[in-house]
């Protein structure tokens, strides 16, 4: 069994661009050289990223991008749905553009925050299932495995990670078994 998949849907350049500016003419926005640009950095890069992120990365390529307008952008692409964000726990919410790009998991590691995408059909059928068993339509659907990277299992941090999580785990058991 693989988790492996092709993450790109092959779409038709420029396509979001076409999609974002129908969607801002039709709330009565437009679309400035500044929602352009950001728009340009986002889909040129396929992996996640926070706002700070963006921000440095349009830094890096000397435009000028206020984080307001950044913000703003942000949650009108997340409405008209070629953005999509995470709550991976980092304190920060994470963005990656879903436009053209195949319905994935995640992994993230809680030692290095890498994040690993990773799609299961066995896994999208469990879940079906579970929803029609208990009666329930759904419209969408997250699934993020926090632990420890290969990488990291054997290294100090991941092993204080993998020990804190024992810990919390053991306690909470503890807990339940007390009420009992």
């Amino acid at each position: 069994m693989s988790f492996n998949y092709e993450k790109n849907v092959h779409t038709e350049p420029g396509a979001e661009v076409a999609i974002f500016e129908a969607y801002l003419r039709e709330r009565g926005l437009k679309l400035t050289q500044a929602r352009r640009d950001l728009l340009n950095v986002i889909f040129s890069d396929h992996g996640h990223f926070t706002a700070d992120d963006l921000y440095d990365r349009c830094r890096r390529a000397g435009l000028r991008v206020s984080k307001a307008t950044l913000y703003r952008t942000l949650i009108i692409l997340i409405d008209c749905k070629l953005l999509v964000d995470h709550d991976f726990g980092q304190d920060a919410k994470y963005f990656e553009h879903c436009y053209g790009h195949r319905h994935h998991d995640h992994m993230v590691c809680l030692a290095c925050r890498g994040i690993t995408e990773f799609r299961s059909e066995e896994l999208e059928r469990l879940q079906d299932h579970a929803a029609i068993e208990l009666g329930f339509a759904p419209v969408r659907h997250s699934t993020t495995v926090f632990g420890v990277c290969a990488g990291c299992a054997s290294g100090e941090r991941g092993r204080q990670v993998l020990e804190e999580a024992r810990r919390a785990v053991a306690s909470s058991e503890a807990a339940v078994e007390n009420q009992a």
